[in-house]
């Protein structure tokens, strides 16, 4: 992975972490996350619309569209349903974390692609610092923690919600070669707004007015970075090994738990801090890894 791709993916990390925060800090998550889809949808239109007529989609672009369009309409009901139930601190490093476990097993098996030792060594290195921001003390008995906590429904949302990060990363990285990032991203917004529509105008349209009166401010920021962090990695991706993007992103889980810790008050932040150390030499051993 070049100095270039590591930069553009550390930002994108950053700047998730950051989006994920409001996105806990409102009320209904769910159509906290149909509104800034919508607002994504109305901000780039004209991005989409100048790039759109300039170039041919192919069948296979069509169909990684239409893939990754469903499965981030699940990514999102469950992240929803995740930080509905959980704390920051205990979703997002499930979530995130969840991902790189199984990314390169599947970017192996699909893409058919080799992983470097060091490359390896770094995701490796990455999935034991979300272990260990995931621990509550360093006794003995709380190493078996992250593995009970499985049995909440957060820790089962969240790790669902890794699931689908890991079934998109694998489209994406067919699709971007298919289709222009900005319409490919584009499109995919689309069809999951579409995706999560039925149900938000069925169970949820009561709270539509009052999510949008309390968090206004927030959706159009999301709105923005949600598709903007999301554009950098579809380009990362377009440079880089996909097991080693996904890994990187994972960087995130760093400020996740600097946010808990600082800005909502949650606890054990010495587990993070060790935690925070291991993810970074992972990314650093990636970025070595060419």
């Amino acid at each position: 992975m070049s100095g270039i791709v590591l930069g553009i993916v550390l930002a994108s990390a950053f700047l998730h972490a950051g989006w994920n925060f409001l996105l806990k800090k409102s009320e209904r998550k769910i159509v906290f996350i149909w509104w800034f889809l919508l607002v994504s949808a109305i901000i780039y239109a004209p991005v989409f619309l100048y790039y759109y007529p300039k170039i041919t989609i192919p069948p296979a672009g069509w169909l990684c569209i239409a893939a990754t369009g469903l499965i981030h309409g699940v990514y999102f009901w469950f992240m929803g349903g995740a930080y509905q139930r959980g704390d920051l601190s205990l979703v997002y490093p499930l979530a995130r974390g969840s991902g790189p476990m199984f990314v390169p097993i599947l970017a192996v098996l699909l893409p058919h692609e080799e992983i470097a030792l060091l490359g390896a060594m770094g995701i490796a290195m990455i999935i034991s610092g979300i272990y260990c921001v995931h621990l509550r003390t360093f006794t003995g008995a709380a190493f078996l923690e992250p593995f009970l906590a499985l049995r909440s429904g957060a820790s089962l949302w969240a790790l669902s919600t890794g699931c689908a990060i890991a079934a998109y990363s694998i489209v994406d990285k067919v699709g971007v070669g298919l289709v222009y990032p900005p319409v490919y991203i584009y499109l995919m917004v689309i069809i999951t707004w579409l995706t999560i529509t039925p149900w938000v105008l069925i169970r949820e349209r009561g709270l539509l007015k009052t999510e949008w009166r309390r968090h206004s401010g927030s959706i159009i920021i999301v709105g923005f970075l949600s598709i903007f962090t999301y554009l950098m990695i579809l380009f990362a991706l377009q440079m880089s090994k996909v097991s080693y993007v996904a890994a990187v992103r994972e960087v995130s889980i760093v400020l996740s738990a600097y946010y808990g810790i600082v800005l909502l008050g949650e606890k054990h932040g010495p587990q993070k801090l060790l935690g925070a150390l291991l993810i970074t030499v992972g990314v650093v051993a990636i970025g070595l890894s060419r």
